[in-house]
């Protein structure tokens, strides 16, 4: 089935934001709900290779300030808690009675916030390359990486004072949420290509540009969505998800994580497999972060049959 929308909707949520969402697949079959990472990131296309839209129905859509959601960037009424009712108010507006959930990286974060929250909605879940929301998380990727990517991370803080250097996310948050265009252009480009640094690690690579191109407008608003969320712990805690993924204990769950994942932690699996003992978890040997990662995708459309109700 062609991977064309049957639906697209711009929602409003009441408070000043507009959210976009599109759907997929077959009107009829059981649905599923993807969210995206970042936060800030937007939904992608190519997500729906994991699903058989002559079988399934896929919601897809941009969290506030993201992707096509409008306004782009916009951290004002963005928080937790308003990304979690805004999923409930897209389930409710479709019309549908339950759904399967499926979120990586931040949106695996969102998906257990979710859970906790409309247990009953959810009839079936599955977490990718989970993110936990803590310092410990923030610490690695920020500050501990640098053993792993020391010259991108010299070019992430170049330039910097030492005591700049000692508090990464801090240093661009404050040029991202409170500095000049320029400032806030700098820090979106700084972060950009030290992400993509880390993500052509993962894949074996270790090409650096010599002088990183300047964000976009949407990578700056995507990145100040982030440091508005990591700078606010993103407005929970690890124990709070943690306690969430314990009680979805009659929910059918997958939790798909990369072996060589540098972003988010292999540990955070663990950690959630401990709490979650009804789930499989399955690891990606060699498998990094980003779903666009071969081994990852391969996993996900495997957990995402396993899950989907039989005929």
């Amino acid at each position: 089935m062609s991977a064309t929308p049957f639906d697209q909707q711009n929602l409003l949520s009441g408070d000043g934001h507009t959210l976009f969402v599109a759907q997929y697949g077959r009107p009829d079959a059981p649905a599923t709900v993807v969210l995206h990472g970042g936060p800030g990131s937007g939904t992608q296309p190519s997500v729906l290779e994991w699903f058989d839209l002559a079988l399934q129905r896929v919601v897809l859509f941009d969290q506030r300030g993201a992707g096509q959601s409008q306004p782009q960037g916009e951290i004002i009424n963005n928080d937790s808690a308003k990304l979690v009712a805004d999923i409930e108010m897209i389930r409710e507006r479709l019309g549908i009675e339950r759904w399967m959930v499926v979120g990586g990286s931040w949106g695996a974060t969102l998906a257990l916030l979710y859970a906790a929250k409309h247990t009953r909605r959810i009839r079936a879940m599955v977490l990718r390359g989970s993110f936990l929301a803590s310092q410990r998380e923030l610490d690695w990727f920020f500050q501990s990486l640098r053993a792993m990517v020391p010259l991108a991370w010299e070019q992430l803080t170049l330039g910097w004072r030492d005591d700049q250097k000692l508090q990464v996310l801090a240093t661009l948050g404050k040029h991202l949420l409170h500095g000049s265009e320029q400032e806030a252009e700098d820090a979106a480009t700084r972060w950009g290509a030290y992400e993509e640094a880390i993500m052509q690690a993962m894949s074996g690579q270790c090409t650096l540009a010599a002088v990183p191109s300047k964000a976009s407008a949407r990578a700056i608003g995507k990145y100040r969505l982030q440091a508005h969320y990591l700078l606010n712990a993103c407005f929970t805690s690890e124990a709070d998800l943690l306690g969430a993924a314990q009680a979805l204990a009659d929910t059918p769950t997958v939790i798909v994580h990369g072996s060589h994942d540098l972003v988010c932690p292999p540990e955070n699996a663990a950690r959630l497999a401990k709490r979650m003992t009804h789930a499989r978890l399955h690891w990606v040997a060699r498998g990094g972060h980003t779903p666009a990662d071969p081994l990852i995708a391969a996993a996900l459309r495997e957990a995402v049959l396993e899950l989907h109700p039989s005929p």
